[in-house]
């Protein structure tokens, strides 16, 4: 497990307001911004996904994993980020590694908290950067 503790860098670039984040890889991804629920599609791999603005808790919805999948998550305002597999597949829980139980979903709400998913077996999803506390659903 990494534990990523650094600058989340980011830019607001032009009337579009393309918003990009460096990510833990390093590189510059395109950034989505949602205050509200989101169904998370296929073409979305390789995005970042930000909760900047949200007044509620915003649910994420991830597509079925399939290997090569990777998708970030940041926790920019104070109310909850929650990302929920698809059907029965798991997410394992950042802090060790072990998938979480069938259809639960990981947690966190206190601005800085992120989190990189990647699928590396098919119905699973891995953890291998974050940063702060995230729990999954009991």
């Amino acid at each position: 497990m990494t534990i990523l503790l650094g600058i989340i860098a980011i830019i607001v670039a032009g009337l579009s307001m393309a918003t990009y984040i460096e990510g833990a890889s390093h590189r510059r991804k395109p950034m989505l911004i949602k205050t509200a629920d989101y169904t998370v599609v296929e073409d979305d791999v390789g995005r970042a996904f930000s909760t900047q603005g949200a007044a509620g808790a915003v649910v994420f919805s991830l597509p079925a994993a399939k290997v090569g999948m990777r998708f970030e998550f940041y926790v920019q305002e104070t109310e909850e980020l929650r990302i929920d597999p698809n059907g029965t597949e798991t997410i394992a829980l950042p802090s060790t590694g072990v998938q979480g139980a069938a259809g639960k979903y990981l947690t966190a709400n206190a601005i800085g908290e992120f989190v990189v998913l990647e699928c590396t077996t098919a119905g699973a999803w891995e953890a291998p950067t974050f940063g702060g506390t995230w729990t999954a659903e009991a």
